[in-house]
């Protein structure tokens, strides 16, 4: 992206925002497993898109401190705006009828599926839940697409969850509302590693706007943004994870005060109003500082 920048900058004296979503360095060191040649050239395009950047756009407090701190950049120059769904089209509505089975709970993901999303664990988990475990009372439901989606699906009928588990496929509007409305539990199985440790998931704050308590493995991240909403699971397997489901699923007043809890905090805190005033910040600041470095031009100091 620097690379855009610069020719921008230089032949046209465009400024530049950089919108920080994706951390690439962390991001290969968990795909790839090593901190190689090209590990370092992240880190270098990384750095030289922070200082091409007039002012950068952090998703969360650990991202800002990365464009201060690897990035070089000046504080007041990284703006926090929070990924918030906008509450006004995102709440529970009529659950999806052909999800809601009498007698049993509805186990849910919503999300990408790549490699790193680790929604092999929340399949594996179904299976212990369902073939060793023995329970009858628990079904799912995996929601969203991604490159890992057909070996997800292979995966779920080589372990016989063809009548426990279902794949919805992307959905969006109305359809999704109504299948996130039918869920009881909320997982996010992304496993713990250098990138997922740093992120703030959308799907943690869609579960706690839809009052839905979570179950996650151990990610700093994810434990800062849902806080008392979530079981954190310590243990990294699908066993675990299957444990950590089921301590929800056997105990509703736990459930029902994790919901309660999760809720509380979006309605007071997750509002994209807030975060839009912040975005259009980062902007004013960009331009209030060019014009600042303009005047200081025009009108050196004698």
């Amino acid at each position: 992206m620097f690379l855009v920048a610069l020719v921008h900058k230089v032949l046209f004296g465009t400024r530049f925002v950089f919108d920080h979503h994706d951390l690439s360095p962390e991001l290969y060191v968990t795909k790839f497993g090593r901190k190689d040649l090209f590990y370092r050239l992240l880190c270098f395009f990384e750095r030289q898109t922070f200082r091409m950047a007039d002012v950068s756009i952090a998703t969360n407090e650990t991202f800002r401190d990365i464009a201060i701190s690897r990035g070089g950049m000046e504080p007041d120059r990284v703006v926090v705006v929070k990924s918030y769904p906008e509450a006004s089209r995102f709440h529970r509505t009529i659950a999806d009828p052909s999800l809601v089975v009498p007698g049993k709970r509805l186990i849910g993901y919503i999300g990408i599926m790549g490699e790193q999303d680790g929604v092999d664990s929340l399949v594996r988990a179904l299976a212990e839940i369902v073939h060793v475990r023995k329970r009858d009372d628990i079904h799912g439901i995996i929601i969203g697409d991604g490159p890992e989606l057909p070996r997800l699906r292979a995966m779920a009928a080589e372990l016989g969850l063809g009548h426990v588990l279902r794949f919805s496929g992307y959905l969006s509007g109305q359809p999704l509302m109504a299948h996130l409305s039918a869920m009881d539990v909320g997982v996010i199985p992304d496993p713990p590693n250098e990138f997922n440790d740093k992120l703030s998931m959308n799907k943690v704050f869609e579960y706690m706007m839809l009052g839905l308590p979570i179950v996650q493995f151990n990610l700093r991240q994810a434990i800062r943004d849902a806080g008392n909403a979530a079981i954190v699971v310590r243990e990294h397997s699908p066993r675990a994870l299957a444990d950590g489901i089921l301590a929800l699923v056997d105990d509703p007043q736990r459930c029902s005060e994790m919901a309660s809890v999760g809720r509380a905090v979006a309605e007071r805190e997750f509002r994209w109003t807030t975060e839009a005033r912040r975005y259009l910040g980062a902007y004013r600041t960009m331009f209030r500082r060019s014009l600042d470095v303009n005047d200081q031009r025009h009108y050196p100091a004698s």
